[in-house]
């Protein structure tokens, strides 16, 4: 027990604890960086599902009746990876494409009015859910800022996608950390603990023999 309280314990020597500082510093910067950049990797993945969505609901806009078949209609949908998707304009009907039996939603989010803290709040809601929602999200397509567009989708895959982002982030981040750590780790060594240890042992050498000539201090040229 006390070799663990040990271990975990705070770093004993002025390096070590400065390492350890600085480390925790460059972490929780990153940690900041993270949050809202997270946020913004959500935002982008549902602006893209708006973008693909409205590019499949087009083709009812090349058929007069509004109406594609099944297999057109299935198809678009595979490719928008929707299960239903609407669109619609100033002043314009609906058009619709959707799969037989759409899925219940558990969750919507219109992308009109969302605030910073609304776009952090529901990134970490997606990172710690199972990814077995159906979402819904809506927006303006980014093709025609005139055109309202709502698709539903599965979340496991934007749920996928986050958690890649964030083990490739948290991986830079550790890099970072430690270069950091270590340039500065290196720098006030030299700058600081070094000439702090030398003057602590001529110290310690002079008060055991201070008559004697070779234990006094030689300076050097530096002015601090």
């Amino acid at each position: 027990m006390a070799a663990l309280t040990r271990l975990i314990r705070w770093p004993h020597g002025l390096s070590a604890r400065l390492l350890a500082l600085t480390i925790a510093f460059v972490m929780l910067a990153e940690v900041m960086v993270y949050v809202p950049s997270i946020a913004r990797f959500r935002e982008s993945y549902l602006q893209e599902r708006i973008a693909l969505a409205h590019l499949a609901a087009l083709a009812l806009e090349a058929t007069p009746d509004n109406m594609v078949s099944e297999d057109l209609q299935a198809e678009l949908l595979r490719h928008a990876r929707a299960h239903a998707i609407v669109i619609q304009r100033p002043g314009d009907v609906r058009r619709v494409l959707a799969e037989p039996d759409v899925p219940m939603i558990d969750e919507t989010s219109d992308l009109r009015m969302t605030t910073v803290f609304d776009l952090i709040g529901d990134a970490f809601r997606v990172l710690a859910s199972d990814g077995r929602r159906k979402l819904r999200v809506i927006g303006y397509s980014p093709q025609q800022r005139d055109v309202l567009v709502a698709t539903v989708f599965d979340e496991a895959p934007l749920r996928a996608a986050m958690i890649d982002y964030s083990g490739r982030v948290l991986a830079l981040s550790l890099v970072i950390s430690l270069i950091t750590a270590g340039l500065i780790f290196f720098a006030l060594q030299w700058a600081m603990v070094r000439p702090l240890r030398r003057l602590s042992e001529n110290m310690t050498a002079f008060s055991a023999a201070p008559e004697s000539a070779e234990r006094v201090i030689e300076t050097s040229a530096r002015r601090d």
